[in-house]
């Protein structure tokens, strides 16, 4: 059993982890191993023992509830015509936002992480980042060559039975995209069907997967429902960790190293509060300069997203028509009594990466599908007959910013994604609505499907359709790049995540990744974590990888 503390059972441990999300639970399993250390996982939010947590097919309904999700909204964007910014949920619960994510299942293209050793991080090439991606799952079914057959994390093919999903892969053939057995694998490009992380029917998070499936440490203290304030410092060392639950604050001493996996928005407020940032705006708050870092907070990227919406001329055929009051309590009951049925699925069941703007070798357009029309949104969940489209554009060179302007750990943090800011990211943009348009069309479709509901179907020039994605812009919710890792001006931390002037502080999330990579970002963390776990422990780094077959 894992071992659950009201309070820290020790007044110094050797780490010290703050956020128990898709790298901090990995990092919390990995460093317990090591039995004469001893581990502190704390999370803000409360347990993920909750039935619409682990049931796939309820992914929607965390996302609305303040109870697990920060329900996060970025500042205005300049084209903006609404007030509110981008809804960015983000979760706070045991395991994160693994636990409230959509599942999908995507490791990136092998030139994502080539790009990342051009800049100077020589130890993030693919070759390097492959055998973690592979320890740190479980396919049964992948090429061992690119595929985990042992790791912690179970991965499994959907199973494509509804129609619209059926003819979403046959129009994908008609329109010139073939059919990959493997996204994750030698190439990425191409019409798929998803793979996603449940076991068993449950939602396989990492939580679930590092903690709950793993032998218990009783080395490990797992504090929940507790926010960490800010980190005290003597000279280049972080000494003690401040925090406060349920109205008591309290602190404990860091032996070893204090690691902040708390996200791309929560991380950078953490060391901002601590002092470490850019010196102007930390001066203006009246918070103390621990070491001025100006690319705390920057370099804030994220995969913009548009949702293409179809009314089904069958409403039969969406997922839908099986969604009502009764079918809800035969999802669930199915779900209760046999993990079997609709229960099991996250919904997104197919999908494409895309190859679109005229000199690309490398997919720029990711599309994930489900087979109804649903609004997730933060005021609840709406669902009617039909199918969405979610096209998203990959690696946007567009960059925003993240800052505070409060010293109150309390106050959520500002932050502008700047999206669209590019010629490219733009053009991207365009070229995916005119592919889906071109992809809607193909025959495969005849008789299933209205035309597009949002009215982009009509939409001529550029210009008329720039002013579509101004309108319907949303995020795909892969916040990253705020705490980013390199060896120039901006960089916050060094390729191992430790933090610039400090001996003993690390940020290991989604905040150190320098570019976004192609796809979700789920497995990506994983893999940070599993990666750089290894140098914290000080174990030797698995030899690199270097499949022969293009992974284009």
């Amino acid at each position: 059993m894992l071992k659950f503390v009201k309070r820290p059972s020790r007044t110094v441990y050797d780490y010290i982890i703050i956020g128990s999300g898709s790298a901090g639970s990995t990092l919390a399993a990995r460093l317990a191993t090591d039995s004469l250390k001893r581990v502190l996982l704390v999370e803000a939010g409360p347990s993920d023992r909750n039935i619409f947590i682990q049931m796939p097919a309820g992914l929607g309904i965390p996302l609305v509830q303040e109870r697990y999700n920060w329900k996060l909204f970025a500042e205005k964007e300049d084209f903006a015509v609404s007030e509110a910014g981008v809804y960015m949920p983000r979760g706070r619960v045991l395991g994160g936002s693994s636990s409230v994510n959509g599942m999908n299942w995507v490791r990136g293209n092998r030139a994502d992480y080539d790009r990342w050793s051009d800049s100077g991080l020589c130890n993030w090439s693919y070759a390097h980042c492959l055998p973690y991606f592979k320890r740190s799952e479980r396919y049964e079914y992948g090429d061992p060559v690119y595929r985990g057959h042992s790791g912690p994390t179970k991965v499994v093919k959907t199973e494509v039975t509804n129609p619209l999903f059926q003819s979403f892969l046959k129009a994908s053939g008609e329109y010139g995209l073939d059919l990959n057995p493997d996204h994750n694998a030698a190439r990425q490009a191409g019409a798929h069907e998803t793979q996603r992380n449940v076991a068993g029917g449950l939602r396989h998070s990492s939580s679930q997967a590092y903690l709950y499936d793993q032998p218990p440490r009783a080395n490990l203290d797992i504090l929940l429902e507790t926010r960490c304030t800010n980190i005290e410092f003597s000279g280049s060392d972080a000494v003690r960790i401040h925090f406060s639950r349920r109205g008591e604050a309290f602190h404990v001493d860091v032996a070893g190293e204090a690691i902040l996996s708390a996200g791309a928005i929560h991380s950078p407020q953490l060391l901002m509060l601590s002092g470490i940032g850019n010196a102007d705006m930390l001066t203006q708050q009246g918070i103390a300069m621990q070491q001025h870092l100006p690319g705390v907070g920057e370099n804030l990227h994220d995969h913009p997203a548009w949702c293409f919406d179809y009314a089904a001329t069958n409403p039969r055929d969406s997922l839908a028509s099986s969604l009502g009051r009764f079918g809800r309590l035969k999802l669930g009951a199915e779900w209760l009594l046999r993990k079997r049925g609709l229960g099991i699925s996250n919904h997104f069941e197919v999908g494409a990466f895309m190859c679109l703007l005229d000199d690309g070798t490398l997919p720029d357009v990711q599309l994930e599908c489900i087979a109804m029309r649903g609004d997730f949104s933060h005021k609840g969940i709406k669902i009617d007959p039909g199918y969405q489209c979610f096209a998203s554009v990959q690696r946007p060179t567009s960059r925003g910013r993240l800052w505070i302007n409060s010293a109150d750990p309390s106050a959520a943090p500002k932050f502008r994604f700047n999206y669209l800011s590019t010629d490219y990211d733009r053009a991207v943009a365009i070229a995916a609505v005119r592919g889906n348009r071109e992809l809607f069309q193909q025959p495969a479709w005849d008789g299933r499907l209205s035309r597009e509901l949002s009215g982009c179907d009509e939409l001529d020039s550029d210009r008329e359709i720039m002013q579509w994605l101004y309108t319907h812009i949303e995020s795909n919710y892969h916040p990253c790049g705020t705490c980013c890792m390199g060896i120039d001006d901006k960089a916050v931390t060094d390729g191992e995540g430790r933090v610039h002037g400090f001996n003993n502080l690390r940020v290991v999330d989604a905040s150190i990744i320098p570019s976004i990579p192609t796809g979700n970002l789920n497995a990506v963390v994983i893999m940070l974590a599993e990666k750089i776990a290894d140098n914290i422990l000080g174990l030797p780094p698995l030899a690199p990888e270097h499949p022969t077959i293009d992974a284009s």
